[in-house]
């Protein structure tokens, strides 16, 4: 019985990786084109009605520099908590990723064919200083 046991668990995780699970789960950085070029365009204009009066583009760099390695996850989800700063959390949660696409953009990151998304694999992209 206790053979039959780790027989089925050795198949079971040996189903899981060959599944790609395993490969759903590796990681990458904002240097991997992980937003794209539209998701740039809508963030541009939240960004100029909704962060551009209190955060120029120089408050971004430094703000990546201090979540260095981190996931973006945790960076959006601390902006979506935290901003605009009367109103935190009024935007939409498209509207906060777009900004997100807008200010790596800004700093240099490249757009890619995959869009930004908050719930599918947000926190599997790391942010690298620009």
């Amino acid at each position: 019985m206790k053979n039959s046991v780790k027989l089925v668990g050795f198949v079971s995780l040996l189903m899981y990786l060959l599944s790609g699970q395993a490969a759903l789960a590796q990681h990458k950085t904002v240097n991997d084109g992980v937003f794209t070029e539209a998701q740039v365009t809508s963030g541009e204009v939240v960004y100029e009605s909704q962060c551009s009066t209190c955060h120029n583009m120089r408050f971004y760099t430094d703000t990546l520099k201090s979540w260095n390695n981190q996931p973006l996850l945790y960076l959006w989800e601390s902006i979506m908590g935290t901003m605009p700063a009367d109103n935190p959390g009024s935007l939409m949660l498209q509207e906060y990723t777009d900004v997100i696409a807008y200010i790596l953009s800004e700093n240099g990151f490249p757009t890619g064919d995959a869009k930004l998304d908050p719930d599918n694999g947000m926190d599997i992209i790391n942010i690298q200083s620009p």
